[in-house]
């Protein structure tokens, strides 16, 4: 999956533009945001490692817990959803530093989450006594935990910036021509749309339902305050991970349907890390022994595959992982093999400029190439346009009766 995003490249595209006086620009910028996205998730990584010296949780139990959700780690140790938007800031870091395409959507959408995810849990060490007392406990760590924060703000707002600057690369395709990839990007957009569709239904519902639901007011005020949970999460709680699924999903498949090439870097990363989290759950509802596991302070209970088989609603919750999950590899093998220059909507002309016809009885873009230029007239330019099959060519004009020429010398009649 990585190295077919990688294949991507930017340069040698046939049809391009010879040169691109953006292009500098655009190569530093790319650079830049490699930098601090790589930073970013050696950060996460770093305070992973350091935070081993304060909890029981040994490397076993991490590497056990990666795909078993029975396992309990500390909250020190962040959740599923940190450690796979961890490895999707260092994969798309490297994809940026390549300069690569594909970079600049997976890093919008990094920058975005994690300016959320650092805003928010600023908020909290700043308004709540009860969630610094979880973060800094007896330890004298506050000043690099805000510290750390801080630079994760600063960072992804950085990322944001300098995408949302460096812009759209040129389209790989002569102006005038048609696009490719249209129907791709169509079909992702809806698929991504109904699977966010999905997850807002899940969310209206935990706010209706009558028992072991929570009120709208106080749903939406933990969203944006970590102060507000009944427990201590670091880095975002569940119910905050399922919104940013929810929200960025509804936005790709928007802007895949109005076939924008950004989305496509984006839907790779947000839906391998939705993929992740749904293989992991599905993995421990496989394996697990519930309710004749014994109960442990070590081990979460998780439900398994025959407990949401009883009603109506499980059976739509097995859908959901299941149907989403198939949703995410079919997106993700859809933009892997879209060509990102080839979402754009059609592209008109240049102004001033036109398309000349092309011959009658050769394949389009081949006529500028066998027709040599006369001695002392300008080189005449070749058009690239899209593949079409090779035209019959129209027969030619019937030829013109032979006009009679004057009469042969002979010998003058006779008389």
């Amino acid at each position: 999956m990585t190295m077919a995003v990688l294949g991507q490249g930017t340069k040698g595209q046939p049809g391009a533009a010879a040169s691109d006086k953006f292009a500098p620009r655009r190569l530093g910028a790319y650079l830049a945001v490699a930098v601090l996205l790589t930073a970013l998730g050696r950060t996460v990584v770093v305070w992973l490692y350091y935070d081993f010296d304060y909890v029981s949780s040994g490397a076993d139990d991490f590497l056990k817990a990666l795909y078993d959700p029975r396992v309990m780690l500390e909250p020190e140790l962040f959740s599923p959803y940190v450690w796979a938007f961890t490895a999707a800031l260092l994969v798309t870091g490297v994809v940026a530093a390549m300069n690569r395409r594909a970079g600049r959507g997976a890093a919008l959408l990094c920058g975005f989450v994690m300016f959320a995810t650092a805003a928010r849990e600023l908020v909290g060490l700043a308004t709540s006594d009860q969630f610094r007392q979880w973060y800094i406990g007896g330890n004298d760590l506050e000043v690099a935990i805000i510290s750390s924060w801080s630079l994760v703000l600063l960072f992804s707002a950085a990322v944001v910036v300098l995408m949302l600057r460096a812009g759209e690369r040129p389209a790989a395709h002569p102006a005038g021509t048609p696009a490719g990839g249209t129907q791709t990007y169509l079909v992702a957009g809806g698929l991504m749309v109904l699977l966010g569709l999905a997850l807002v239904g899940w969310i209206v519902r935990m706010l209706t339902r009558d028992e072991g639901g929570i009120s709208a007011g106080q749903y939406f005020k933990g969203l944006v305050d970590p102060g507000e949970s009944f427990y201590p999460v670091l880095a975002g709680t569940t119910e905050f991970w399922e919104a940013v699924f929810a929200v960025s999903l509804l936005a790709l498949g928007v802007l895949a349907l109005m076939r924008r090439p950004v989305v496509r870097g984006a839907a790779i990363t947000v839906l391998a890390v939705y993929f992740y989290i749904n293989v992991r759950r599905m993995i421990g509802m496989t394996i697990t022994d519930y309710p004749n596991e014994a109960p442990s302070e070590r081990q979460i209970p998780v439900l398994g595959w025959d407990a949401y088989t009883e009603d109506l609603e499980g059976w739509l919750v097995l859908a959901t992982y299941v149907g989403g999950s198939l949703i995410a590899v079919a997106v993700i093998a859809m933009m892997l093999r879209a060509p990102e220059t080839g979402a754009e909507a059609y592209a008109p002309p240049a102004a001033g400029g036109h398309i000349p016809p092309q011959p009658v009885g050769q394949a389009v873009g081949q006529a500028a190439d066998r027709t040599p230029s006369q001695p002392g007239s300008p080189p005449q330019p070749g058009y690239d346009a899209a593949p079409q099959a090779p035209t019959i060519a129209a027969p030619p004009p019937p030829a013109a009766p032979p006009s009679a020429g004057p009469p042969p010398p002979g010998s003058p009649p006779a008389g």
